[in-house]
Formats: C-alpha cells, sequence, structure tokens
C-alpha cells in the first residue's frame, strides 16, 4: 500500500508541475515546487500535496525565477551551439570544441537537475545555489548519468509511442523524479560526510552546513548552521584548553 500510496503521490504531484510549467516562464518555480514536495513524498511524510505544492511555489518564486532565467539563457546558448555544429557537419567541426560542447551541455544538465531540489531544502543565495549544484555534479557525475539516460529513454519513448504519449509521460516521468530524488538524500549525507574530514576550517564548516539534512525544519540557513558549528568548535577548544591548564596546575 505504501508503495502504490507513493506513486499515486508522485504521479499527481508531476501533473500538478507540468500544468504549472505551461507558461515556460514559471518553469523553475514549478520545479523547485514539485521537489519540495517530491523529497517529503520519498521521506515518508505524507505531505498535502497542493497545499504544500503551491506554499513552495510561492516562497521560492523569485529566487526559482531568477536561476531558472539564467538556465534558460544558457540552454538557449547551447542549443544555438548544436544547431551550428549539426549544420556545419560535425566532421568539420575542431574536436576540441566538440568536446568541450558536450562537456557543457552535460554539466549544463546536471546543474538543472540538481539546482532546484538544493533551493527547494536549503535557504541559499542564488550564487550559492549554483556552487552547491555543481558541486554536487561533480561527485555524483555517475549516478546522474544513469539518471540522464532514463532521460533520453523517456523521451525515445514518448516519440515511439506517441499514440500512448500521456501514459508514457507519467510513468516515465514519475520514475525519473523518484530516482533523482533517493539520489539526492544519499547524495546530501554523503556531501556532509565529505566536507566533515576538515572540521578546523571556516570554508569547511560551510560546505559541511550546505549538505547538512535537517528534515524537521523547512529551509535550512547555510550561514546559521555554519556560525552555530564554528561556535561550538570554540567552546570544545575553550574546555579542552582550560582541562590542560587545570592539569598544569596540578603538576
Amino acid at each position: 500500500m505504501n508503495f502504490i500510496s507513493t506513486v499515486t503521490d508522485l504521479v499527481i504531484l508531476n501533473v500538478l508541475c507540468l500544468l504549472c510549467c505551461i507558461p515556460i516562464v514559471t518553469i523553475g518555480p514549478a520545479l523547485t515546487a514539485k521537489y519540495t514536495v517530491a523529497m517529503r513524498i520519498v521521506r515518508k511524510e505524507h505531505p498535502t500535496i497542493f497545499k504544500q505544492f503551491f506554499e513552495a511555489f510561492k516562497e521560492n518564486f523569485k529566487q526559482s525565477m531568477i536561476i531558472w532565467s539564467v538556465l534558460l539563457v544558457a540552454c538557449l546558448l547551447v542549443w544555438l551551439d548544436w544547431s551550428w555544429m549539426i549544420d556545419t557537419g560535425f566532421m568539420n567541426v575542431p574536436t576540441v570544441y566538440f568536446a568541450a560542447a558536450v562537456f557543457i551541455t552535460v554539466i549544463l544538465s546536471f546543474i538543472v537537475m540538481t539546482i532546484f531540489p538544493i533551493i527547494s531544502r536549503f535557504k541559499v543565495t542564488v550564487v550559492e545555489a549554483f556552487k552547491v549544484s555543481a558541486l554536487f555534479s561533480m561527485l555524483y557525475f555517475f549516478a546522474l548519468v544513469a539518471i540522464n539516460v532514463l532521460i533520453f529513454f523517456s523521451i525515445y519513448a514518448c516519440i515511439r509511442w506517441m499514440r500512448w504519449l500521456p501514459l508514457v509521460l507519467v510513468i516515465s516521468h514519475t520514475t525519473i523524479v523518484f530516482c533523482l530524488c533517493v539520489t539526492l538524500q544519499r547524495g546530501f549525507k554523503k556531501l556532509e560526510a565529505r566536507f566533515a574530514t576538515d572540521e578546523d576550517s571556516p570554508e569547511a564548516m560551510e560546505e559541511m552546513a550546505k549538505a547538512s539534512v535537517q528534515p524537521e525544519t523547512e529551509h535550512t540557513d547555510i550561514r546559521e548552521i555554519a556560525e552555530a558549528k564554528r561556535k561550538k568548535q570554540e567552546e570544545a577548544k575553550q574546555k579542552k584548553a582550560s582541562k590542560k591548564l587545570e592539569v598544569e596546575e596540578k603538576q
């Protein structure tokens, strides 16, 4: 029953997101709202889909619009680049240029996949969101490649079985969202462990704060968490110094 309930919730959520994506300019806020709710579904928190979707849509609207505008321009430039290479002929395109185009396209697709879940979970600035997204893309390259393969298969399936387009679209997209959410949930925890190695570095503490997952809160403010962690470290160092002083006095 839990599996059926999860699938049903994700299907409803995806349909709602697709409807909100019809005006192209609202794709960013719609994706952010979708991943806000999808993460809660995967964590089995049983969210109220419609209410929480539109709450997240409204709350993250401005930031999501800015990020989506930047990504839309980047996607347009990449599309123009590939159009030029196709018209010119791949054999006439320098190898280095082609390799760079492939690399940029892959990284851009990863950022599009991860940045909206990140801003749905963390209270970050636009620049911080891009940094964390790029970092996550590099650390979990192969997992995101596998999800990209699913996306390409989904596109092929939609073209191949055009007759059943709505059904194929809903099933494939639901599968992709579930896989991405599972990857992100695990990825955030691994990122926390990854940056916990250098505890004395302020930069590491800030990055660790970015990767921390705290389901009990709506958003995580990385600056507040980083500051709290630094204070705890200072207190621990002071206690250690006090104990050392006491030992020296006794001797």
